[in-house]
């Protein structure tokens, strides 16, 4: 494990050094990872260094940490005058960052291109800054009670610290069934809150608030010639991928490759700027039907890929499983996690430092399916009002529904005049089940007014386009790429120890995202219209023409057939450890078993999987808090 940390004690009384050392020990997992700390009175930052990316360094005027995995390191060179030339090379890039600082305040994160989060001391303001990068790649946390603040890339490391309240947030246990995932900038703690991507904190003597230096934006192109666009957008994409190999060396670089459209244009752009063949890095399931290694395989022969496989099966998952929670700092649900760190091991044995991945493309191009199950739920309000409220709705709502398509129109009719996010998350858990059904009386009572609307919502509201496909692409943005895979990536990787970068977050790749209009992402019901026009001549045309899978397992058939893992969920969710917390009703998660066992679908199982994770996380975190191994 690795990060940053710092505190701030605003009374000059307080015990900084013994919170940060305490603190920052909570970024360890071994004895032999020691924390480097630097004080200035009553403040304080501390590394725990893994890679070359995390430093410390110390001016005049600033205290610095940080991780940063930066691509314009030479233009952030020049603009800063040049960095000490006699700097250890263990703190370069921190020293760099200071000295950006120096000259020309918060406003230099603006200058960074990159993954990163770091966190600084200003000596002579007295205040504490702290960023992170433009989609959240880099992470941190923050607490503040007015009394003391605390950041640090892991929630351990402020639980540790002894100045933060490990009181449960009910609103993230609910979310975590819904999206894999607590939603920021809230966290599983209700006195934690995280640093939101495109933002920086700023902790004064009388307040700490996050400021956001940049954001998304659409609509803000003026081209609409598809053949221009699409040429433009292989050649952003092609300069992003070459700018995030360059400083690697071939030999210790590597990238995802699932055999869909993202990860399959990461490998090809990899092979028109490498010299050698890239080392691309799979994973399969015995289970065929999320087994898609021939995709991969296919896009490998292409790209004459130095192609390594795995297949992950049910005693893989059981043995990584307490790791993996341990890795994540929150409850996190994803499954998808376990092929994704088998992935990052097979890179690790085979010498592989760095991972490039495709993460983003979706949301930032139109190629999730929700977007084409949208379109067509969006031609029903096309019809005239007269219509659709005269004649077809009052038609569907007298006809007896014995038959099968007036049943199915009543509910198209009912999905299509829904609010755009209520129509887009209907069939998530809690919007298929009563909260009164899942949650016991008392934290129901807890969980207030909170649906599981609220957030995605209020993106959708707030975006800064005005078409509703951009709207949603904003939504998810956030949620799906900013809480769930990105955090899924980056932690599952370093797990393995390798670093992970993410060239369709490249930041000219995520604004030209934005100069494309909504109608060209998804044309008609073809999703990612302009970006296969783009990279026709690149990809094969089989991963062209493949409907999206994702990056999926077979957790729920695991649950049945693997006796192991049947046990484990069976023997903790029906604990009395378990229903003591007072979370969910004993009947309902009794009847997910019943259900599951005789389903023939995934649905059950992959449900059951969010709880099992909640309960572990609690085991590991709140009940027996981390201990450094010796």
């Amino acid at each position: 494990m690795s990060g940053i940390c710092a505190v701030w004690h605003r009374d000059v009384s307080g015990r900084a050094a013994e919170a940060l050392s305490a603190g920052s020990s909570g970024l360890s997992l071994t004895a032999d990872e020691r924390p480097e700390c630097q004080m200035d009175g009553n403040a304080g930052v501390a590394v725990v260094a893994r890679f070359a990316t995390q430093q410390i360094c110390q001016t005049a005027r600033v205290l610095l940490v940080c991780d940063a995995d930066l691509h314009n390191q030479d233009e952030l060179e020049k603009s800063a005058g040049g960095t000490r030339t006699d700097a250890p090379g263990n703190q370069r890039r921190a020293l760099l960052l200071a000295q950006l600082y120096e000259r020309s305040g918060v406003e230099f994160v603006e200058k960074l291109r990159g993954n990163f989060s770091l966190i600084l001391w200003d000596r002579r303001e007295k205040k504490l800054v702290a960023a992170v990068d433009r989609f959240g790649m880099g992470r941190l946390a923050y607490s503040d009670d007015g009394k003391s603040v605390i950041v640090a890339t892991r929630i351990d490391a402020l639980m540790r610290s002894g100045l933060v309240e490990p009181k449960i947030n009910p609103r993230a246990i609910a979310n975590v069934l819904n999206f894999s995932a607590s939603l920021g900038p809230e966290t599983v703690f209700t006195t934690v809150s995280r640093i939101p991507p495109g933002n920086l904190l700023v902790a004064s003597h009388t307040q700490s608030r996050p400021q956001k230096y940049w954001d998304m934006r659409y609509g803000v192109g003026d081209d609409s010639n598809e053949d221009r666009l699409s040429r433009r957008l292989e050649a952003v994409v092609e300069q992003a991928v070459a700018a995030q190999c360059k400083d690697a060396e071939e030999a210790s670089l590597g990238a995802f490759l699932s055999g869909g459209t993202d990860s399959s244009t990461v490998v090809g752009m990899m092979s028109r700027v490498q010299k050698g063949p890239v080392k691309a890095f799979s994973i399969g399931f015995q289970e065929q039907s999320f087994n898609e290694l021939e995709y991969a395989r296919i896009a490998a022969r292409k790209f004459q890929a130095d192609h390594h496989t795995y297949l992950v099966g049910p005693d893989d998952c059981f043995e990584a499983l307490p790791r993996m929670v341990r890795f994540f700092d929150e409850p996190f649900g994803n499954s998808s996690a376990i092929p994704t760190y088998f992935c990052a091991r097979l890179a690790a044995e085979n010498g592989v430092r760095t991972l490039l991945a495709g993460d983003g493309g979706d949301e930032l191009f139109g190629g999730n399916e929700r977007y084409r199950d949208d379109k067509i739920f969006s031609i029903y309000q096309g019809v005239p009002k007269w219509i659709r409220r005269g004649l077809i709705e009052p038609t569907l709502r007298y006809v007896p529904l014995q038959g099968g398509v007036f049943r199915k129109g009543r509910g198209y009719v009912r999905r299509a005049n829904m609010p755009p996010i209520q129509r887009l998350l209907s069939f998530q858990f809690l919007a298929t089940h009563p909260l009164g059904e899942v949650f016991d009386g008392a934290f129901l009572e807890t969980l207030g007014k909170y649906t599981i609307f609220d957030t995605a919502t209020q993106y959708y509201d707030d975006a800064p386009a005005s078409d509703h496909l951009d709207r949603v692409l904003y939504a998810d943005v956030k949620i799906t790429l900013g809480d769930s895979d990105l955090p899924k990536v980056t932690c599952m990787a370093e797990l393995a120890g390798i670093q992970t970068r993410f060239p369709f977050l490249d930041t000219a790749v995520a604004e030209f995202s934005g100069c494309i209009p909504a109608r060209l992402k998804v044309k008609g019901l073809q999703k990612r219209y302009l970006f296969k026009k783009a990279f026709r001549e690149l990809l094969p045309p089989e991963i062209i023409q493949k409907t999206k899978h994702g990056f999926g397992i077979p957790v729920a058939m695991w649950l049945k057939s693997d006796r192991r893992l049947g046990e484990l969920a069976h023997d903790t969710l029906l604990s009395r450890r378990s229903f003591q917390r007072g979370y969910f009703r004993k009947d309902f998660i009794e009847e997910l078993f019943r259900k599951h066992q005789t389903d023939d679908s995934s649905y059950y199982g992959d449900t059951l999987w969010s709880f099992l994770i909640i309960e572990l996380w609690h085991r590991q975190f709140v009940d027996e808090p981390m201990r450094v191994a010796v």
